[in-house]
């Protein structure tokens, strides 16, 4: 199965939050920016780091935007980038997962939050320290990888220890722990050694009952991190907000500058107030963060425009989307943006062009069009409908229409026409009598009619861009107003005219300001009327919008 654009996969996520996989790609000049600060942070303190971190060597991070923004995504691709792998380890934790939010399982959360492949980067480097005590001949170290006479007579490589443990087919001999690392380690790094030797970091969860032990700990696993592997410790938390106990402990940590770490929180701005009214203490420290990071703007229509196009361009490996397929695009998602705010964030955007996809290739077809967006828009969101229109156009009629709709030269003898067929609707339905096609009073009467109350009415349509040429239209066309008891004027110039002043007529005149959505009703019921496909329903709708153009 080949997807649009000759894609062999769907680009866009299929979950509502982002999947490592996901975040690999990442879109947007917000996002990139934010990126950018983040990485320049972490490299910053990683070439300050001297052998001996000190508290000095801790830095803050806060990453501030509303729900959908991108947040999670932004903090995902950064645990996951190739170019911080060897100089970095990262516990990410999702708050909202955490509950009760008591010390122990936040704590149980954190040490859950580092990953498998860093895990066993640590626990590889710490037996290897033991690995290379042996080969100095230290009897300590060979006894606790249990090398013994046997393996000296058999020319077993001390290597192979290692990987047997790391495999789970041997177990150290832990009485000579100790000895082999005191030199280089404190007695709760020992602890905490033993713990990720054994794969069992978890072991000592049960055992913290308060924030002091909850700090101690994660100091000495950035402590241990650092002294094997030269590496600094990113502590991520996700959905941070005003719970007592996520306060603390986040206070906790900010108090305790632990060396070569940095905490990087992730919240909202209704979050961020919160916190301001309920813990000023912990909202001062967040003010004083080392990067602020807001990504307001992440949701102009710009910036979403570069993140769908990011992740079509980066599984485009055949290079069939091209300009004239991002143009075409492009234009799909304007409309969308511009009708719906519902999709104004990042999440929202993308869970459209995941369905869209998947819709077009159902239809076979080899770009994602109107019908497939439209489709997305009736089955995934049912119910929703175009800002403002009253004929229930259909989001794929609607961007067609939409594109044509700025070229005036085209649009105003089809508005003319559609008048004129919506008033032949009015006049069948008996709100509008004695219509007249045929009547021409002057020049820009396009046509006469009565009302259901008998007053003679002309109706001219002027759709100009330009200001004063479509005053002076009006004002010519005032001058109709003694042969007919109202004069109605349909355009798209929302002008403020003096034609009542001037008129000497009771009644006087009525300008209506068309503007787009109206427009692009008028024309869908046009080309329904020419097809005649105006059904029961359709009907009540045409008087309707007839009404709110006051023909009747």
């Amino acid at each position: 199965m080949t997807y649009p654009y000759g894609l062999e996969i769907n680009p866009y996520p299929s979950s509502p939050t982002p999947s490592i996989s996901d975040s690999k790609i990442l879109g947007g000049k917000t996002h990139k920016s934010a990126k950018n600060a983040i990485v320049s942070c972490i490299k910053d303190l990683h070439s300050k780091l001297d052998k001996i971190p000190t508290d000095k060597d801790f830095r803050l991070i806060t990453l501030i935007q509303d729900v959908g923004s991108g947040k999670t995504h932004l903090a995902l691709h950064i645990r996951g980038l190739t170019e911080l792998s060897e100089n970095t380890i990262c516990s990410y934790v999702d708050l909202s997962k955490v509950a009760p939010r008591n010390i122990t399982n936040l704590y149980d959360a954190i040490l859950g939050g580092f990953s498998a492949y860093d895990i066993e980067k640590l626990r590889f480097a710490l037996l290897n320290i033991a690995v290379k005590h042996a080969e100095k001949n230290a009897r300590n170290a060979k006894r606790l990888l249990n090398y013994g006479f046997k393996d000296r007579i058999k020319g077993t490589p001390i290597l192979d220890k290692v990987e047997s443990v790391m495999k789970g087919s041997l177990k150290l001999n832990y009485s000579y722990l100790r000895e082999t690392y005191s030199e280089e380690f404190s007695e709760l790094e020992i602890e905490i050694i033993k713990s990720l030797i054994d794969n069992k970091l978890k072991s000592d969860v049960e055992n913290i009952r308060s924030l002091e032990g909850v700090v101690n700990s994660l100091s000495a696993i950035s402590s241990i991190n650092y002294k094997i592997l030269r590496e600094v410790t990113i502590f991520q938390f996700d959905e941070f907000d005003s719970n007592e106990e996520s306060l603390g402990l986040i206070k906790a940590i900010i108090n305790a500058h632990i060396p070569s770490s940095i905490l990087m929180l992730m919240l909202t701005p209704s979050s961020y107030d919160e916190i301001r009214t309920q813990n000023a203490s912990v909202f001062d420290r967040l003010e004083k963060a080392n990067y602020k990071i807001d990504l307001a703007g992440s949701s102009t229509f710009n910036e979403l425009l570069d993140i769908i196009f990011e992740y079509l361009r980066f599984n485009d490996h055949y290079h069939m989307f091209d300009s004239n397929k991002e143009n075409d695009l492009a234009s799909q998602i304007r409309i969308i943006y511009d009708e719906f705010p519902e999709f104004r964030n990042v999440r929202s955007t993308l869970n459209i062009m995941y369905h869209a996809t998947e819709i077009a290739v159902k239809q076979g077809s080899v770009i994602i069009n109107e019908e497939a967006i439209d489709e997305t828009i009736k089955s995934v969101y049912p119910g929703l409908k175009i800002k403002g229109s009253l004929m229930g156009v259909p989001l794929s009629d609607f961007i067609k229409i939409r594109k044509a709709a700025n070229d005036i030269n085209i649009i105003e003898p089809e508005i003319r026409d559609a008048v004129r067929n919506l008033l032949s609707c009015t006049n069948y339905t008996g709100n509008v009598k004695e219509l007249n096609l045929d009547s021409r009073l002057g020049d820009g009467i396009d046509v006469v009619y009565n009302d259901e109350f008998g007053s003679k009415i002309a109706v001219s349509v002027i759709l100009n861009s330009n200001y004063a040429a479509a005053n002076a239209q009006i004002s010519n066309i005032s001058k109709s107003l003694n042969l007919v008891d109202k004069l109605l004027i349909l355009t798209n110039n929302n002008t403020i005219s003096n034609i009542n002043a001037n008129s000497s007529m009771n009644g006087g005149s009525t300008l209506v300001n068309m503007d787009k959505t109206k427009i692009i009703d008028l024309i869908y019921f046009n080309n329904k009327f020419k097809n005649q496909e105006i059904m029961n329903e359709d009907l009540l709708k045409s008087i309707t919008l007839a009404k709110s153009i006051k023909l009747c």
